[in-house]
């Protein structure tokens, strides 16, 4: 046991000479080194501009699909009635033709006005002018109150004037104008025109109507 603890202690004193000189050396060099040390790293840096990068296309996914949005067409102009107004008045089946032109394509006032009628009373020739007759359920204009000063009735016949103008543009819309003629609406009497509008080929800007 007494030998034991001899060579221990012989052996370890060496080992910690040696490492004590090996520590001093390394102090010795950090310490000539350290002003390299102290010098600032160059750090790579990397920019990246912003109008480069949004200008760049983002390409998909390898596995994700491209949809491609349809491409918009103008829709075809409707094709206009080319029958004589003769015609129209004789052949069946051309009034519902009219009405349902009229729900597709005719604007909010010519819809409203085309509701009151009832179909074609039929075709006349009057004065210098080919007109198309039509029934309706418009109420009866009563013009002696109107001559005597009775401002409700007159108003009355007013409107209906006025409807009488969006039923002669919804019919140049439909109808292929060949010449002047008169779209005359019938009150529900049968008996009074409640309105009459001239329509004429020349008078586009007014959708073919005379006013």
């Amino acid at each position: 046991m007494g030998i034991s603890k001899r060579t221990s202690k012989s052996t370890l004193v060496p080992g910690v000479v040696v490492v004590g000189v090996l520590l001093a050396a390394l102090a010795g060099c950090d310490g000539d080194d350290a002003p390299l040390d102290k010098a600032p790293k160059a750090t790579p840096r990397v920019t990246v501009s912003a109008t480069t990068a949004s200008l760049k296309p983002v390409s998909p996914s390898p596995g994700e699909a491209v949809v491609e949005e349809p491409e918009k067409t103008a829709s075809p102009e409707p094709e206009k009635v080319t029958l004589s107004l003769e015609e129209i008045a004789d052949t069946p089946g051309t009034f519902d033709q009219f009405t349902t032109f009229v729900a597709k394509h005719g604007t909010a006032e010519q819809k409203k006005a085309v509701q009151h009628l009832k179909g074609w009373r039929g075709y006349e020739r009057k004065l210098a002018y080919p007109a198309l007759e039509a029934s309706s359920d418009y109420p009866t204009i009563d013009y002696e109150a109107i001559d005597g000063g009775d401002e409700a009735e007159l108003d009355k016949m007013m409107g209906l004037e006025t409807q009488s103008q969006h039923l002669a543009e919804a019919l140049a819309a439909w109808w292929d104008i060949d010449e002047t003629a008169v779209f005359q609406v019938y009150d529900r009497t049968g008996e009074y025109a409640a309105g009459t509008a001239c329509i004429r080929p020349d008078s586009v800007e007014n959708e073919g109507s005379c006013i």
